[in-house]
């Protein structure tokens, strides 16, 4: 399921009633870290105790875990763990935190042709694959088009202290017509360029880069 979260501490952040995590922003090693968290010594850097975003997302039980399909294979095997028995250990200690949460998994990829390239752990795989949603490519959804420009456009309108009332229907035209192979982010990545680099009120085809 491709799609976007509002991102804050590396990557991560509580999103109403949920946390988001993108898993692709870290590096092999990091991302236990911030999975499960560690103890003070664990590694070098690790100058205190930090619990983790599946311990965190104890407080309201929902984890989004973006880009799933990037998870190293040793932290898929803990994962998979945590999702058959709700326990893990925080990197460097032997104490067992139990947590009782749901998670949601998000990947751009083709997570059977993974498992077949032997890339992704095939228990794993039909651990998360309960309810599998398949969102179309944003090519074959113009009518969201609308809609998401809408909403980038304000959320980036306010981030650059911009007062920009709207969009123009040739502009709008214009992102309808676009083929978007990069989905919903080449969207936003779009409105937000528009945003910063606009010098009207309104956004017009003048204001659409060229892809």
């Amino acid at each position: 399921i491709p799609f976007s979260v509002k991102e804050k501490r590396f990557e991560a952040s509580a999103v109403d009633s949920y946390i988001a995590l993108n898993v692709s922003a870290f590096s092999a090693n990091l991302i236990e870290s911030e999975l499960f968290g560690h103890v003070k010594g664990a590694f070098t850097g690790a100058e205190a105790n930090r619990a983790g975003w599946l311990e965190t997302c104890s407080s309201c039980g929902t984890i989004l875990l973006d880009e799933i399909g990037e998870l190293p294979p040793m932290t898929q095997v803990k994962l998979l763990r945590v999702l058959e028995e709700r326990t893990f250990e925080r990197v460097g200690s032997e104490e067992t935190i139990e947590v009782d949460i749901r998670v949601i998994a998000a990947t751009n990829r083709n997570l059977r042709d993974a498992v077949l390239q032997g890339k992704f752990r095939e228990d794993l795989y039909f651990r998360l694959n309960v309810v599998d949603i398949t969102l179309p490519p944003l090519s074959e959804r113009a009518g969201d088009i609308p809609l998401l420009a809408s909403r980038f456009l304000k959320e980036y309108s306010e981030k650059n202290g911009r007062q920009i009332e709207g969009m123009t229907p040739d502009a709008l035209n214009i992102l309808e017509a676009y083929a978007w192979p990069g989905n919903v982010r080449e969207l936003r990545n779009t409105i937000e360029k528009m945003v910063v680099l606009s010098r009207s009120e309104r956004l017009t085809a003048r204001d659409v880069p060229a892809n």
